[in-house]
């Protein structure tokens, strides 16, 4: 499938995204959460892998995986509070991104210390806060999805990568509008919803919300939009980016770990979902390095654009 088509078809998922996360939002989230996320959080490490997750050095990977579980298992086993436990998750982004562009130890070291002693200190303030607690669930989903489209817009000046754009920041907003409807949710899903909104509280709490509230229906509806459309998006670009391209070995582990994951789900979906939580915040840490090469390469073509303009 050529370029145009897949951004075309990107056009039509968000227009689809959005209508079935306002028709039946919660729904559609836990089977977002339940099919789609082992799938994309499996494919997408396994794509990383053969790309040494786009830093440096071979085994650079091993210090950002362990940052990450740690962080994860902290807050979510031991019940640490957030501010302690997202430590290792500051420590992992800006390590990251020292890793993504400098490979020689002699610089490496003295700025990994010090952009991360800056990143402790800007997470003394809120705005930093927020952005780091954000960081593995909306700021991944809705900043770093955006980004990577801006590119593929600029670097194929495709005008269907920048209508979705558009589409998705125009859609995003209706569902902050009150009065749309929407299909009632089950009891079964709604209280299945309920047991997953604790997972967003950083973003229902800084848009002065808390998990409990009777709109929180349409909130978790905007999430399951972006969620919806993140994973659409990545599968719709799989002859382009060729994350299936593996060894018979890896695509039978895939299908194995993925069939493993639906089973705990189809057994408990709490379970499942506790159980995927270790997995995709693992995902979002890996990609950190290729988040900063995307913000880089946008930066860089936007730049060329305005001063060609």
């Amino acid at each position: 499938m050529s370029i145009t088509r897949i951004d075309q078809a990107n056009l039509g998922f968000v227009v689809l995204a959005c209508l079935v996360a306002h028709a039946v939002p919660v729904e559609v989230l836990l089977f977002s959460y339940a099919i789609f996320g082992p799938a994309h959080y499996l494919t997408e490490m396994s794509w990383l892998h053969d790309r040494q997750y786009f830093t440096k050095r071979r085994y650079d990977f091993v210090p950002l995986a362990v940052l990450g579980f740690g962080t994860i298992f902290a807050h979510n086993v031991l019940n640490m509070d957030i501010g302690r436990a997202y430590i290792g998750l500051v420590l992992a982004f800006f390590l990251a991104i020292t890793m993504a562009f400098v490979a020689d130890w002699r610089y490496r070291l003295p700025i990994a210390v010090g952009t991360t002693a800056v990143g402790l200190i800007l997470f003394m303030f809120t705005p930093a806060v927020w952005f780091f607690i954000l960081l593995a669930n909306m700021v991944h989903l809705v900043l770093f999805t955006s980004v990577f489209i801006t590119l593929g817009a600029l670097r194929n000046n495709s005008p269907y990568a920048f209508a979705t754009l558009g589409a998705l920041i125009v859609f995003s907003t209706t569902f902050f509008i009150p009065g749309i409807p929407s299909i009632p949710a089950s009891d079964f899903a709604l209280g299945f919803g309920y047991d997953l909104a604790p997972a967003y509280q950083g973003f229902f709490s800084l848009i002065g919300v808390e998990a409990d509230n009777p709109n929180i229906e349409k909130l978790l509806g905007f999430v399951a939009f972006w969620h919806i459309y993140h994973n659409l998006n990545w599968f719709s670009k799989t002859g382009v980016i060729r994350w299936h391209e593996v060894s018979r070995k890896r695509t039978v582990f895939l299908i194995v770990s993925y069939l493993c994951y639906i089973g705990l789900y189809a057994y408990d979906y709490t379970l499942g979902f506790q159980a995927l939580i270790f997995l995709g915040f693992l995902h979002v840490v890996l990609e950190f390095p290729l988040n900063g090469l995307s913000f880089a390469n946008t930066g860089r073509l936007l730049a060329g654009r305005l001063r060609s303009a």
